[in-house]
């Protein structure tokens, strides 16, 4: 039995074998036969098409988009109707400049072979020599293509089939029409219009053939196998559709290749290709050469018209868009470090579309291609030399309406490519300067001396004027010390802007007389020392200095738009000295002659409509504006636009100092108070009188020269700095000899080293060859901080006591007031009043100068109704201004009085200066001897810190008016008394013209909403509490007499505990008055609380409420 059972199963493991066995060769068997099938070239899915085979024809010519096979990818490729030209083409055909031919024959049917191809070159038909397999398919040759050595190299094939051996002439692309597709719905029209180019050709004399077209954008194939013939030319398109379809965009290069055939189904032997054609907006100058701080002109043309859907509405009127070009210099994010950037008119070009309606002026090409000019500038920062050279201009379209028109949207154009011209060296290391009693010295470097004779006190002269670009500098004299005059005021204009730096005659005035187009950029570089920046980069150097009087030490850096244009006391910039004493008129005087008083005088101005410093609001409106004579220059990148006059760029981080803006802290105060200048300017000043010790050449030559020796950082300069000269030096000795005062050589030293820092931040080649040098000169301190002070990394950290940026001033005593702006009077109906400046000396940055103020609210009877104090810090704007924030009550009654005291170390506080705040439009202000005080005007009421005109009528409700007979404080009741609701008037803030819903208002409605609908369902779960306790207590069969034993859930209870008592529910809202049934929203305006607007009686109804919660009574 074990034995029959062991044998079965050795046949069972045989059998099972034997079975494995013949399963495993069946699966090798599929699994190889597979493999065979997967591998064999001759299945269409194992090959590809090879494209461009009309182009790889012997017979078609080398064009400007040549096959290249230096990137085919290596695999089978099969070539429809055609195979591998078998005996070398002429060189640059194929459409390639060295084509590739098949030397041998071909395989029989069925085999595959590994065959030579040639590379036609200049020596011989196989100058290179490929080894490619092929495969005999029966009906058709497959290849397995390699990548070839060269781009400029490509496979040749011709057509199997029988040829004509014929081909089309004059083939050539261009526009042909607009197509309309026009949809309607719900009574507007769609009109979508659609780009038709033509490929046109001169055609065979046999009308029996047919024309074989294919199409290619930027050489890839768009349409392939178009067939026309004699009589349907007109169809051999390519539309704006089939572009879209292909993924393509205007500013292609379009082509067309027309061969003949005779059946429709076959291939053209020869074919003949367009030239290019490129359809979109054509730049005509890719390249284009400015000098610096120049102009160019770039020029731009449609070769196809811009169509754009067309809106029909249902009154026949039709609407399109434009497309906009928009202009973008890609990296002027980056211009601080590279210094050059571009500059346009116009951040866009605007290229119009013509209506549906207007469609005909299509047919006209003058209606749209015409040429348009773009002029192109470029800016750059102060630098001597241009690092970069270089500047790439982007174009770009906008997004276009509708679906032909796509073609348009968002479509890049060619890059403009700017080269700068840096050819003007004269005015690269000039300055021309005024110092101490003046020194004067022209852009050229002709010192000259302008003493009393040619520089007459209180006279203005034109010091600086490039009168093409209307900018100018003005200046004054002042006694300094003795006979010598001294430079005491200072006008800065660029068109209708103007700066002015006053001290003459114990003046202290800093700021903006006029500011109307944003043309100046003043930088405060410490509280001595301004820097004014005209649009074209010059720039201006105001350094103030007090020897017992204040004046001025003054410096202008000329740019490339000075030279051969700069006139006045600075003379002719033209790197010729000999030509620098030009008079007005025209005339020249000797450069011989010193003090040159004729050359002075002349520029004296005679008529008084040219004074910047007579601060004449006459003279200021009659000042030519930039905008008349000149466009902004716009910066253009990523989308972001500013546009300004200004042709240098604004690089912060080559700016010391804070900007000194033109636009007041105070929004709605834009001058200054020009009738507190003339009132000073008509005060004579007293000035302080230095008593001279005399000095020999000798002794002065000592002085100075020991005091300049011992600065290493003035012989540092010397060494290193090109156009720095002894100059100041010989300033020095000549002043000491005048005055006797050898302080004197502090002032001069550091107008050297000022010189000195100039320098070298103009010159980025000195900085890079003398790293140690620029470092330490430009770190240097003012003043050497007075010896008050430590210097640290250009910053005087000063002892206490002093302040300053030179640490000169004692600022233990508090700054004197000397007036406050508009006499301490503000007109809250012309400002915002929220601050108030304050006129004096000296006024510090970084020292923490505190406002001590009271708010006093004051009655029609000069009452104090109330009074608060609070502090706040001086904000100091210049030496002789700072200004203090005015804080206002939420209530404010009839006038508002703030009373200002300062202290710069909270121990000693100056003198308390008032400022009364009113509203003039209903308030007269009076000054009687000192006794303020404010009237009402007639036909006005003033009610709730508002002004209201006699007749005018609540808001809320028109039986509310003001009656200034009955009552000029509050509303009057004109109606009916039946009519009459209340007996109190509506107290609303009728400062509001209109209910606007703020923030605050719609966020206090929502609250009060949350607030009701809260109680609502605090009194439904009371409601429920209620009647369970009372359930309860039934349940329990009695109650209490006095009730003490109830239990009632107390809604006043924080804990929300049970609580005994006698509670009931009749007494959970109580309200002192009815007025409080009523919400008061903020008004618009302020926050003081209003009169009620919002009638919510209805909830606090007690019935109301005894409906809510079930109780009866």
């Amino acid at each position: 039995m074990q034995s029959e059972e062991c044998s079965r199963g050795r046949l069972q493991a045989k059998m099972s074998r034997g079975v494995c066995i013949r399963i495993s060769y069946q699966g090798i068997i599929l699994f190889l036969l597979h493999l065979s099938v997967s591998q064999n070239p001759c299945i269409e899915e194992n090959h590809s098409q090879l494209d461009d085979l009309p182009k790889r024809s012997p017979s078609y010519r080398l064009d400007s988009v040549p096959v290249c096979d230096r990137y085919l990818r290596e695999t089978w490729y099969r070539t429809k109707g055609h195979v591998m030209t078998t005996s070398p083409p002429s060189l640059s055909y194929c459409g390639t400049l060295y084509p590739v031919w098949m030397k041998g024959q071909f395989p029989p049917d069925g085999v595959k072979q590994t065959l030579t191809v040639c590379e036609v070159g200049f020596a011989d038909n196989c100058s290179r020599t490929y080894e490619i397999e092929v495969k005999n398919c029966t009906n058709y040759l497959v290849y397995k293509l390699k990548a070839l050595n060269l781009c400029n190299s490509g496979y040749c094939f011709e057509l199997e089939n029988d040829c004509i051996n014929e081909t089309v002439s004059n083939v050539r692309v261009s526009f042909l029409n607009i197509t309309w597709d026009s949809t309607s719905r719900q009574g507007v029209v769609q009109h979508d219009p659609s780009i038709n180019l033509l490929c046109s050709f001169t055609p065979s004399a046999n009308d029996t053939l047919l024309y074989h077209i294919d199409w290619y954008v930027d050489n890839d194939t768009v349409i392939q196998g178009q067939t026309v013939d004699k009589n349907s030319l007109q169809d051999a398109i390519l539309s704006a559709e089939d572009m879209n379809k292909a993924g393509k965009k205007i500013n292609s290069w379009i082509h067309c290749v027309v061969g003949i055939k005779e059946m429709e189904n076959k291939h053209p032997c020869f074919s003949k290709p367009s030239g290019l054609f490129f359809a979109g907006i054509e730049v005509l100058n890719h390249t284009l050469t400015v000098k610096r701080q120049g102009k160019a002109t770039l020029l731009i043309r449609s070769t196809i018209p811009f169509a754009s859907e067309t809106i029909e509405t249902p009154d026949g009127q039709q609407n399109t868009s434009p497309l906009n070009v928009q202009l973008s210099f890609p990296n002027n994010n980056t211009k601080c470090k590279e210094q050059l950037s571009g500059n346009l008119k116009s951040c866009e070009i605007e290229l119009k579309s013509f209506t549906h309606g207007d469609r005909h002026k299509y047919d006209n090409p003058t209606n749209w291609n015409e040429v348009n000019r773009i002029e192109i500038s470029n800016s750059d920062d102060e630098n001597y030399n241009l690092e970069y050279h270089k500047l790439v201009l982007r174009l770009t379209t906008n997004v276009a309406s509708g679906r032909g028109a796509q073609i348009f949207s968002n479509a890049n154009l060619h890059d403009v490519h700017i080269n700068v011209v840096d050819d003007q060296e004269a005015w690269k290391g000039k300055r021309c300067s005024s110092y101490a009693d003046p020194h004067q010295t022209t852009f050229d470097g002709l010192a000259y001396e302008c003493q009393a004779t040619g520089c007459i006190s209180d006279k203005t002269y034109k010091f600086y004027w490039n009168e093409n670009h209307l900018q100018e500098v003005q200046v004054r004299h002042g006694s300094c010390w003795g006979r010598p005059r001294c430079v005491c005021a200072v006008a800065v204009r660029a068109g209708k802007n103007v700066f002015t730096i006053d001290v003459c005659k114990g003046e202290q005035f800093i700021n903006f007389p006029i500011c109307n187009e944003d043309a100046l950029k003043v930088i405060k570089e410490s509280v001595k020392v301004y820097k004014v920046i005209f649009p074209t980069g010059t720039f201006v150097k105001i350094m103030l200095y007090n020897y017992g009087l204040w004046f001025i030490n003054l410096e202008v850096y000329p740019t490339v738009a000075d030279v051969s244009s700069t006139s006045g006391l600075c003379g002719f910039l033209d790197n010729d000295k000999t030509n620098d004493l030009r008079l007005r008129n025209g005339s020249q005087e000797s450069i011989n002659s010193n003090p040159p008083d004729q050359f002075s005088l002349s520029w004296q101005l005679q008529n008084s409509s040219e004074d910047l410093l007579s601060y004449s609001q006459n003279v200021y409106n009659g000042l030519p504006s930039l905008s008349a004579h000149f466009y902004k220059l716009c910066t253009c990148d990523k989308g972001q636009t500013q546009c300004s006059y200004k042709k240098y760029n604004d690089c912060k981080t080559k700016t010391r100092g804070e900007e000194y803006h033109c636009v007041l802290h105070s929004s709605s105060r834009k001058k200054r108070d020009l009738h507190r200048i003339k009132r000073v300017h008509n005060e004579n000043g007293n000035f302080m009188r230095f008593k001279r010790q005399a000095h020999s050449e000798i002794e002065a030559f000592n002085i100075c020269s020991q005091a300049f020796q011992e600065s290493k950082y003035f012989n540092s300069c010397l060494q290193s700095v090109p156009n720095f000269s002894n100059e100041s030096l010989v300033n020095c000795i000549s002043d000491v000899i005048m005055t006797g005062d050898h302080n004197l050589t502090q002032l001069h030293l550091d107008t050297a080293l000022g010189q000195c820092q100039a320098y070298i931040l103009l010159n980025s080649t000195l900085q890079s060859e003398h790293p140690d040098v620029t470092t330490l000169i430009i770190n240097l301190c003012p003043n050497n901080c007075s010896n008050k002070g430590a210097c640290l990394e250009g910053k005087c950290v000063c002892v206490d006591g002093f302040g300053g940026s030179d640490c000169s001033f004692d600022t233990r005593n508090p700054p004197t007031v000397t007036s406050l702006s508009d006499d301490g009077v503000c007109d809250k109906s012309q400002k915002t009043c929220e601050d108030t400046t304050l006129y004096g000396h000296y006024f510090f940055e970084n020292m923490s100068t505190t406002c001590y103020v009271t708010r006093q609210e004051i009655d029609r009877n000069n009452s104090v109704l109330s009074s608060v104090s609070y502090n706040v810090m001086l904000e100091e704007r210049t030496l002789f201004e700072g200004y203090c924030g005015l804080r206002y009550d939420s209530q404010s009654e009839w006038i508002t009085r703030f009373q200002i005291s300062l202290s710069n170390d909270g121990n000693i506080s100056s003198d308390y200066y008032s400022v009364y705040v009113y509203n003039s439009q209903c308030q007269t202000f009076h000054n009687d001897s000192g006794d303020i005080y404010f009237v009402i005007q007639s036909g006005n009421c003033f009610i709730n810190g508002s002004c209201i005109k006699e007749g005018t009528s609540h808001l809320n409700n028109s039986c509310w008016q003001c009656n200034t007979s009955t009552d000029e404080n509050d509303w009057t009741w004109v109606c009916n008394d039946r009519e009459r609701i209340s007996t109190t008037p509506p107290n609303i803030d009728t400062k509001a013209d209109n209910v606007v819903l703020t923030p605050t208002n719609i966020g206090l409605f929502v609250g009060i909403f949350l607030v009701f609908i809260g109680i609502v369902v605090f009194g439904m779960i009371w409601k429920k509490c209620f009647k369970g306790n009372k359930n309860v207590n039934m349940s329990k069969g009695n109650n209490t007499a006095n009730g003490s034993d109830d239990v009632y859930i107390y809604p006043e209870n924080n804990k929300c505990i049970a609580t005994k008592g006698n509670f009931s529910v009749e007494h959970l809202f109580h309200f002192e008055s009815t007025n409080e049934r009523y919400s008061r929203p903020p008004s618009a305006m302020s926050m003081r609380p209003m009169s009620p607007t919002n009638d919510l009686s209805r909830i606090y109804d007690q019935k109301h409420i005894d409906s809510i919660f079930g109780v009866q009574r």
